[in-house]
């Protein structure tokens, strides 16, 4: 086991996780017990706390837009941008079909969990990296910027983001649970210059359906 694998299991129960999609299976480490790392997040921020911990969870939404992409971006492969990444089950799928994938976060556990998943799963054309919507340590431009439920607190910096960092020929898919719609503001904000176009899925599981959101935006 690496030493991302030895950090994580000293602070939080692990438990693997496969997952299936397009042909292809990936085995996912995740947070086996929510639990005690939500008590304490609760303690630590004296009865309460507003900012949900994401990246421990799996997102309905990540799982639609990584079949939908997988459908969308078949034939060459694309340079693709995952922000607020999560557990990155979409860029690490994409990367295992042979596009070149920069799966970021901002959050240190996160970061820590993307990279052992990409070891873990041997993706070599997939790189994982910090990333400040507000001050971006990007050097380049993506075919594809991609995200499932991204936060919608920093629009406008999401904005500058793929205005400076998308292709001019390229797309940004955002995905979300139609009952927390996490995009309208960035939606609402979206300059003259900018198309949108909104695709409607079913994700069924074991015993729930749910409504989900693709927004597909691109320079006109």
């Amino acid at each position: 086991m690496n030493s991302y694998h030895h950090y994580l299991t000293a602070k939080y129960e692990l438990e693997a996780v496969p997952i299936g999609i397009g042909g292809k299976r990936m085995e996912f480490y995740r947070i086996g017990d929510w639990a005690p790392f939500i008590e304490k997040l609760f303690d630590d921020e004296g009865g309460g706390f507003t900012d949900f911990p994401t990246w421990i969870k799996i997102w309905e939404a990540s799982l639609v837009l990584t079949d939908y992409m997988l459908d969308s971006l078949l034939g060459t492969p694309q340079t693709v941008l995952e922000i607020d990444a999560g557990m990155g089950i979409t860029g690490m799928f994409l990367a295992a079909f042979g596009h070149h994938v920069s799966i970021t976060d901002d959050k240190d556990d996160s970061l820590d969990l993307l990279r052992l998943n990409v070891e873990h799963n041997a993706l070599k054309n997939a790189n994982v990296k910090k990333l400040d919507w507000h001050h971006p340590d990007l050097t380049q431009q993506f075919d594809v910027i991609c995200g499932a439920e991204v936060a919608s607190t920093a629009s406008s910096a999401l904005l500058n983001l793929c205005r400076n960092h998308l292709k001019p020929d390229g797309a940004v898919y955002l995905a979300h649970d139609r009952q927390r719609i996490n995009a309208d503001k960035l939606i609402s904000q979206l300059p003259k210059d900018m198309t949108v176009e909104e695709i409607g899925k079913t994700f069924t599981g074991k015993d729930t359906a749910r409504r989900i959101v693709i927004h597909i935006i691109r320079f006109k």
